[in-house]
């Protein structure tokens, strides 16, 4: 018997140079993940503030909400292929791919298999801090599926220890 899918399993993490890779399994169908990832309205319901024209060539901004001491992302969506893949890439070098596939199970008959892939220009010395940023993100986006949204005026109440909780696992498993 597999386990259910969401946030209970251990999900794996990798730190290649400034790459970061991470991978969850959604109980939800791909098509109802993509939307959470090119509509701007729940895009800030997990993520950030968003702009996004989704079509290839397409704008795609991110102003982190929070934690709020990250640089805005402002890129252009150079490969798409709506439920399967978006590729989103900054003129300083910075990519963001989302790949999703379909998952065997799920509450309405099909889950979702997304990872999350990160390049950024950052020091790998903190990878621990974008890890936690993406790992608590993806909490979010667990929770906006089940129609939680983030309330971010409440995030550092709601939120703070969980990103914490991430970055300390982060910061043990990166001195290994």
């Amino acid at each position: 018997m597999q386990p259910a899918l969401g946030r209970g399993r251990a999900y794996p993490v990798t730190v290649t140079g400034l790459t970061l890779e991470f991978t969850r399994e959604l109980d939800l169908p791909r098509a109802i993940v993509w939307d959470a990832l090119v509509d701007p309205v729940l895009l800030e319901g997990w993520l950030a503030d968003a702009e996004v024209e989704p079509r290839v060539g397409g704008g795609y901004r991110l102003r982190w909400i929070e934690p709020d001491h990250l640089a805005p992302f402002a890129g252009e969506i150079v490969r798409m292929l709506p439920g399967e893949l978006l590729e989103v890439a900054s003129p300083n070098g910075e990519r963001l791919r989302f790949d999703l596939r379909e998952l065997p199970g799920g509450t309405r008959g099909s889950g979702c298999g997304l990872t999350i892939g990160v390049t950024s220009v950052i020091e790998p010395r903190f990878a621990p801090g974008v890890i936690a940023h993406w790992q608590s993100s993806l909490d979010q986006l667990e929770d906006l599926l089940r129609g939680r949204p983030v309330d971010w005026a409440n995030w550092e109440r709601d939120r703070r220890a969980s990103w914490g909780d991430h970055f300390d696992r982060a910061v043990r498993e990166s001195s290994h």
